[in-house]
């Protein structure tokens, strides 16, 4: 039997105190996590701790930005300027708004979302063998307020139902920094934030990027680094925010961002 002590604690270090639908949310999204992963490549991660750790844990890395920056605190929490209607866990309107680009198993957005449930998600990815299971797993969890959306990130940030429409924008995708602020920047509304998860030591990638993140309308605010608790496990964010609208004609089509990076 799988003993969830290593995802209680760690999320205890986060500030957490998980409710018994929120615990049993994360080990129903482990088993279906990985009955899908016989059949459709998902993750090479699938023993119970290291899901916990490398995947959930991880997600909520978020979490020790937000202690550090009160405004992405109170935009995590819900807790702005706007006049809110509350309902519940969530709002009728002035909602907060994440978007998890190139999503792959759901991570980091789902995790987020079970923890902060007062949060209007969006999971993106392109492979849609992918969103289809994400849907399952929203389903079966009983998320409300969150899809699970098939689409390329260059073809939807054109659409104004999504362009700058996001509080923060995250990704864990395989890309460099210049390449992934391409891609995201254009969802993140002027005032919101990108926080990619990037690996310990990419620091100079991070750095790399600077005329991107500046063509593209933002400012790097700072670079975080954080230990995943119960390990040693260094995870960097660098806290990007959108302080001006990102030019039109970006993201550009095709391959540019992957082979001309700004």
């Amino acid at each position: 039997m799988n003993n969830p002590s290593l995802l209680i604690n760690g999320l205890k270090e986060y500030g957490f105190e998980p409710s018994e639908k929120q615990l049993w949310q994360f080990e129903r999204y482990y088993e279906m996590l990985v009955e899908k992963n016989k059949v459709m490549n998902l993750t090479a991660i699938t023993e119970y701790d290291e899901v916990m750790l490398k995947h959930f844990i991880d997600s909520l890395a978020v979490v020790k930005i937000a202690e550090n920056n009160l405004e992405i605190s109170k935009l995590l929490n819900g807790n702005t300027d706007s006049s809110i209607t509350e309902v519940g866990n969530s709002t009728k309107s002035e909602q907060i708004k994440l978007l998890d680009l190139g999503t792959g198993a759901g991570f980091p957005g789902l995790p987020i979302k079970i923890m902060f449930p007062q949060l209007k998600v969006t999971l993106m990815d392109s492979l849609n063998k992918r969103i289809r299971f994400l849907q399952e797993v929203i389903d079966e969890l009983e998320l409300e307020d969150i899809e699970a959306v098939h689409a390329r990130a260059e073809e939807f940030a054109r659409k104004p139902e999504y362009r700058e429409q996001y509080d923060f924008v995250v990704s864990r995708a395989v890309a460099r920094m210049a390449t992934l602020t391409e891609f995201c920047f254009s969802y993140v509304k002027v005032g919101g934030y990108f926080l990619p998860y990037k690996s310990a030591g990419a620091t100079e990638e991070i750095e790399e990027a600077d005329k991107a993140i500046a063509t593209l309308g933002g400012k790097l605010e700072k670079i975080e680094t954080i230990t995943l608790p119960q390990s040693d496990i260094v995870r960097t964010i660098p806290v990007v925010n959108k302080i001006k609208a990102t030019p039109g004609k970006y993201p550009r089509v095709g391959k540019k961002a992957e082979t001309n990076p700004i």
